[in-house]
């Protein structure tokens, strides 16, 4: 299966179970990693044979950004069957969510969650 991927995408919500997460909100990266036949595009040279990866990340952003979640697996989830249901041609979608501002003392850079899914048949 060929790839399409968008790194380092920075979404702003309310994400976090603590009261502070909820009310201040805080920045998250996004990785989206798109599975996608990309045999008819790399033949014809024609858009329409692909995904927009620019109407990929104006969906994601769309569905991830503003919002307010408690879990990362729950936003993970909404972000990748919000695109499966969009964009047709992708078979299959990882999103990685990686928060750095943790909620208690740490030392870690980032905790990050990722999420598979597979478009059913």
């Amino acid at each position: 299966m060929d790839h399409i991927r968008l790194r380092d995408i920075i979404v702003y919500g309310y994400y976090g179970f603590t009261s502070d997460e909820q009310a201040i909100g805080q920045r998250l990266l996004m990785d989206l990693d798109l599975g996608i036949d990309l045999s008819r595009a790399a033949e014809s040279d024609q858009l329409h044979d692909t995904v927009s990866y620019e109407d990929v990340y104006v969906t994601a952003q769309h569905l991830a950004g503003g919002t307010r979640c408690k879990l990362l697996e729950h936003l993970a989830a909404q972000v990748s069957d919000g695109l499966l249901a969009r964009f047709e041609p992708i078979a299959r979608i990882t999103v990685s969510l990686r928060k750095m501002n943790l909620p208690f003392p740490n030392t870690c850079r980032e905790v990050e969650v990722e999420i598979t899914r597979e478009r059913q048949a």
